[in-house]
Parts: C-alpha cells; structure tokens; sequence
C-alpha cells in the first residue's frame, strides 16, 4: 500500500464532502469499490466565516488515496479530470507518492467498527488490537461523530494510537481498522505528539 497526493485546482468544497468525494471518484473509477483496501482521505480546507457549509481550499489542500502500489498506474487516470461535489468543481491535477513511515503514534480522522457506543467502540479497538493485529499499544478515542452514508449515518470516533512498535505502525497504516475507507474512516497518518489530541479530548 502507498499514499498517492493529488494536486487540486478549485475554490471551495463543501464541509461535509466524505460521501460526495467518494461518489465523485467512483463515477471516475467504478473499480475503486471493488477492492476495500482502497482509502479515500477527508478533503481538508479553511472555514469561509460566512455562516455557511463550505470551505476554502488553497494549495495545501490535497487530494490523499490510499491504495495498493499495483494500482498507481491505473490511478494516473485521474489526473486532469473535474470532480462535481455538490455543484463545487474540484480538478485533479498531477500526483506524487508517499510511502508510509514507522512512527510510533498515528492517528485516524474518524474509525467505523459498526458499534456507536464509545464503550462497545472502545472494546472493538482492543479486540482488533489484542486479536488480529496481536500488539499491545495505548490508545485515545475522541469524542462521537456522525458521518453520511448511502446508507444513512454512520457513528464513529477519531482513534490515537501511541507507543506503536515501528513494524507495527506501518501493519496498521497499510490495513488500517473498521470499515468504510472509501469514506475516509479508519485510515492511519502519522502523529508527532499526543499533546494536542489529549487535550481535545480533555
């Protein structure tokens, strides 16, 4: 697995774009939904301070896929086409890769187990944790969030994972945990500190 980073030429984006985007990318590449590994990361932007649900995008705002190194050549298709989000035009433009470093905290945006409760989630990370993934590492779990679906809402929390072995690390950005990547849920990035996300959720 390997990160791909997309350049994006466009003004604004709507803020709730993780069913939008995959939808948008799907209509490009049908086959993206045939292989569950594939991730599409949340669109990142500046609020616009109008009151409003969209948001500014600039040049650090990137376009992340995560997906099988076999799949980058295919992936190059991409490169030129319009995205519709919503009636917000976004342009793919050109990519590079980034391979994924060993860092021993990582964080995922928004994690999918199936389970809405912060207890029953909770047991769900250890289970994937102490089961498949057979490591012993701390853990924060942020505050309940809601994410749009084709199917309806799904209920989810942002995952810390620290004092992660470097071999371990890298097992968990290449599979990732839960479901739904195609919306952005349970992919991994590497974190420098807990600091701030301890005090997020203080």
């Amino acid at each position: 697995m390997i990160d791909l980073q997309f350049d994006l030429v466009g003004a604004t984006i709507p803020s709730d774009n993780a069913l939008l985007l995959s939808e948008a990318l799907l209509t490009q590449l049908p086959w993206l939904g045939d292989d569950d590994r594939i991730g599409i990361q949340h669109l990142k932007g500046a609020e616009t301070n109008t009151g409003d649900t969209s948001l500014h995008i600039n040049r650090r705002t990137k376009l992340f896929l995560r997906a099988p190194k076999s799949r980058v050549d295919d992936l190059q298709q991409l490169v030129g086409k319009t995205l519709d989000l919503a009636g917000h035009d976004l342009q793919i433009g050109n990519f590079k890769t980034r391979a994924f470093s060993p860092f021993g905290n990582i964080y995922a945006h928004f994690v999918d187990t199936g389970s809405a409760s912060e207890e029953q989630f909770v047991q769900d990370v250890m289970r994937e944790l102490d089961g498949h993934f057979q490591i012993r590492c701390g853990f924060i779990c942020g505050k309940r969030q809601t994410l749009k679906s084709a199917s309806g809402p799904l209920f989810g929390y942002s995952l810390m994972l620290h004092d992660v072995p470097p071999h371990k690390s890298l097992q968990l950005q290449d599979e990732g945990m839960g479901r739904n990547r195609l919306l952005g849920c349970g992919i991994f990035i590497p974190h420098k500190s807990i600091a701030a996300v301890v005090q997020a959720n203080i």
